[in-house]
């Protein structure tokens, strides 16, 4: 599934809460990029930096912080945003990188075919 698809899935879910969306934009982040952090407690808190900011994740207890400072409303939708829009990039970025490694690699001839 890719990134565009999966970023559908979560702004259609049903819940709707804001901080549940960024909170799954984050996990998704997480996955495709290898970068931030996961509680391994009840909690399941994310930890992702972006920028010179860490963004702080509790779906536990439905909050979300920016360097240990509540955010609001309107905070967490411009969090959206940003998230996303890096999610894109990231996914551009990573096809053509991807498209170049693979011609690098699959494109060259096999040898001997007597070797396998």
């Amino acid at each position: 599934m890719s990134i565009k698809e999966r970023i559908a899935i979560i702004e259609n879910d049903d819940k709707k809460i804001e901080w549940y969306v960024l909170h799954q934009l984050l996990e998704l982040a997480m996955s495709v990029t290898g970068r931030g952090y996961v509680s391994d407690d009840y909690t399941k808190s994310i930890e992702f930096e972006i920028g010179d900011v860490t963004i702080f994740s509790d779906p536990y207890y439905g909050t979300v912080q920016i360097d240990e400072t509540d955010v609001d409303s309107k905070t967490i939708q411009k969090l959206i945003k940003e998230v996303k829009r890096r999610l894109f990039q990231f996914d551009k970025k990573i096809e053509t990188i991807r498209e170049q490694a693979a011609s690098e690699i699959f494109d060259k001839p096999i040898k001997d075919f007597e070797d396998f």
